[in-house]
């Protein structure tokens, strides 16, 4: 009976021991993630809000296509969704710049290059809003 105490008294702390550091170096490896899964967590979640920034665009790029034409000296919301469509900083004044990319807009799209976004635009800016979302969701 001595013996068996003896070897308890050995043997229990050790069992202890070991079962403590088993436990906590399953559960430190079920807390932590590594720095490439944390990387992708934030890939993810920007790419998540890059989609939902241009579906918001896309909406409001329809909901404005009843504007009349929008030219060099226009200002305003329509100006700035035209210029967040095109990737220009969205200011709210249609100047030589955004005049400028509305007309590579329209070459790139086959219209007459005036500069000016009238209905025939408009429609381009949504479909290439449209193409935009549909590419940046399927890459997710």
């Amino acid at each position: 009976m001595t013996i068996v105490r003896n070897l308890m008294k050995i043997f229990v702390p050790i069992i202890i021991v070991a079962g403590f550091f088993f436990i906590m170096s399953n559960f430190k490896h079920t807390q932590t993630l590594s720095s490439t899964e944390e990387k992708r967590i934030e890939e993810y979640a920007s790419l998540m809000q890059q989609a939902k920034a241009k579906e918001e665009d896309k909406t409001q790029i329809l909901s404005l296509s009843s504007v009349a034409a929008l030219g060099k000296g226009s200002a305003g919301e329509e100006v700035k969704t035209v210029q967040k469509s095109l990737g220009l900083n969205p200011d709210g004044y249609f100047g030589l710049e955004t005049e400028q990319a509305v007309k590579e807009f329209q070459v790139k799209n086959g219209y007459t290059a005036d500069g000016v976004v009238g209905p025939q635009t408009w429609d381009a800016l949504v479909n290439a809003s449209k193409d935009t979302a549909a590419s940046t969701s399927n890459s997710l």
